[in-house]
């Protein structure tokens, strides 16, 4: 089943607007948890994500994901030279820097989504988790349909702690939205 139909800024704001009831309810352990969680690089963002994902559930999820720093690194890896090389063809081309920085983070972001749903495909023991991945994609709209959103998440994110709503809340609920569509697409 695809994804309905929707702009990307839409789809992102209701993801967001879900991923903050759980993460601010009651009794959710999600806030606390999520302090020391960067410490440990991918892999304790990977046991993060998957006590979200267990909550998302209401059941326990596979939360030992032993190359979760390999996949991590082989995503935003990938993602960074994407950037890079588009980055590096805009001054060869002599494009404004300006323009040479936006394509780059569009160069970014479309490789990045790529792997958009690798954690949570970890976490349910997929055999082949980049396949599987870029099948979820597919049902997301395909790499156009998914960017949009992506840039909305990345810009809450990354900017959210500029406006006073937390660093490593923004953090979180951009990563929380991406369990939720996941689990949109599972459905």
């Amino acid at each position: 089943m695809a994804d309905r139909p929707r702009s990307p800024w839409r789809r992102g704001t209701e993801l967001l607007t879900r991923a903050a009831h759980l993460y601010d309810a009651p009794g959710s352990t999600l806030a606390h948890e999520a302090r020391g969680a960067w410490r440990g690089g991918f892999a304790s963002s990977a046991t993060w994500m998957a006590q979200a994902l267990a909550q998302v559930r209401g059941r326990p999820v596979l939360a030992d994901l032993p190359h979760a720093g390999r996949w991590g690194a082989l995503k935003y890896g990938g993602a960074l030279l994407a950037a890079l090389g588009c980055w590096g063809l805009a001054v060869v081309l002599g494009l404004p820097h300006a323009l040479g920085f936006v394509l780059a983070v569009l160069a970014f972001y479309a490789a990045e989504v790529q792997g958009l749903f690798l954690f949570p495909l970890l976490m349910d023991g997929a055999e082949h988790p980049w396949r599987s991945g870029r099948a979820l994609l597919r049902r997301a709209g395909g790499t156009a349909g998914a960017v949009g959103t992506v840039l909305m998440l990345a810009g809450v994110m990354l900017l959210g702690g500029l406006v006073g709503r937390g660093w490593v809340r923004c953090w979180c609920l951009g990563c929380l939205a991406v369990v939720h569509w996941y689990e949109d697409l599972r459905a």
